[in-house]
This record gives structure tokens, sequence and C-alpha cells, in this order.
């Protein structure tokens, strides 16, 4: 199955495209930039370099969120584009399942991704360890203070955590869960366009996952915009 994933779920994602199980090339940026400048440009540089055309792709993967509001909707913009326009199935990813997947999967420790959701918040969820299938998700996704991850997580279990809420919550992170906490190194915090391919080719293949119209799938924000909150307040 040969996939053209992309992912614009926070500052670092990309493009890529994968085939069974490989990785056959991908292009990633992380920038404060907008994706709206070079997203296409190198979707369509990875093509020609891999010799491919739209007839060759089977599937469209798409970050789904949670994340940056803007990056999603581009994504998702970008996405619906090319999948209307080629008639190419379109499958979302949820974005912490993604993160999720940059976790070492012999390790027993749960797997808790978080980023930063701004606004004192955190976009969290729990995984299971289960090789070879990849992270089983045991937690709903969550827009949580990071404080609440206390009272919502397990108080026994070992965790690692991963993602760019541990540049902003490491030492809170620390003093709740003490010597039960390990943290993933920096390179493993942001979604992988190639996971993202990956995953949906596992979705498909061995769960069944069936591609949505891509005129019906909706990001997955987990919370109101800042606009729909401060609208509601009034």
């Amino acid at each position: 199955m040969l996939i053209l994933a992309i992912e614009t779920s926070c500052m670092s994602g990309g493009a890529s495209i994968t085939s069974s199980g490989t990785v056959l090339g991908e292009i990633t940026f992380k920038s404060r930039k907008t994706y709206s400048r070079r997203l296409t440009a190198s979707i369509l540089y990875l093509m020609k370099e891999l010799d491919l055309t739209w007839d060759d792709l089977d599937l469209i993967a798409t970050g789904l969120g949670p994340g940056s509001f803007t990056g999603l909707r581009i994504g998702l913009a970008t996405s619906k584009g090319f999948a209307l326009a080629h008639s190419l199935d379109l499958l979302g990813v949820p974005t912490l399942d993604t993160i999720a997947e940059n976790a070492v999967l012999e390790d027993r420790r749960l797997i808790c991704p978080l980023m930063d959701a701004r606004r004192s918040q955190v976009y969290a969820s729990l995984y299971q360890p289960e090789f070879p299938n990849g992270p089983k998700r045991i937690l709903d996704y969550l827009a949580v203070p990071p404080q609440e991850l206390e009272r919502i997580l397990p108080k026994e279990n070992d965790i690692l955590f991963l993602g760019d809420g541990i540049s902003c919550y490491r030492t809170l992170l620390q003093d709740i869960f003490k010597k039960r906490a390990a943290f993933a190194p920096s390179c493993l915090w942001y979604p992988k366009p190639s996971a993202t391919g990956l995953l949906a080719e596992r979705m498909v293949m061995e769960k069944g996952e069936r591609p949505a119209d891509p005129a019906l799938i909706m990001p997955l924000y987990c919370r109101l915009s800042e606009a729909e909150e401060n609208k509601l307040k009034k």
C-alpha cells in the first residue's frame, strides 16, 4: 500500500511516502512559519524525487490532531484537496497516536504523549506497549491542565513521557510522579510524517479502519479555540 502522509499538527511536520511498512522518502521541517508556504511544494518535490504520480498512490493519511488549530486546518485542507482532485481515499490519524509510535515498544512502561496546548493545558493520552503490534491506547484524548494528570494517570505504573509538553512541565511532572516518571529525548517529541503513514497502513490492514469521505473528515481539536471560548464568555 503506497501512502502519502501529511503531518502539520505542531511546529515540526512535513510529508512522507511509505509502502508496505517501509519509508520510501520523507521531508520534515521545524519552524514557526506557516505550513501553507511550503507544504505543497514539499509534497510535489518528494513525489518527483521518487518518480511517483498521483495514480501510483493508494491512500493519503493526514494528522488529525489535537494540535495547532492553524496547522491542522492547513494540513486537512491540503489533504482533502489532493484526495478529491485525484480520487484518492483519505484517512485521519490522531496525532497523539503518532507520537506514541516514537516510544521503544520493548519498554514495559506506560506511554504518555504530552503536547503543549498553551493556555496552561496539555493534550494527552495514555498507551500500553504491545510488542510487536504497537502502542494500544487505554485513555481518551484529553486537553487538561498538567496538574490534573496526577488524578487521571495510574498511581502505580512507571510512565514514559514524550512530546513538547515536557519542555514546559518537566519539573511539575517530576514533582508529581517522582521516580515513576521517565522522559524521552527531544528527538522523539514530535509526530513524524512517516510514523503517520506507517500507522495509517496498520489501521487499514490490521484493524480494518475504512477511509472516510474526504469532505466529512474533521480535525480532532479536543477543545474550543480561544476565539470560540471568548465568544461564549460574552
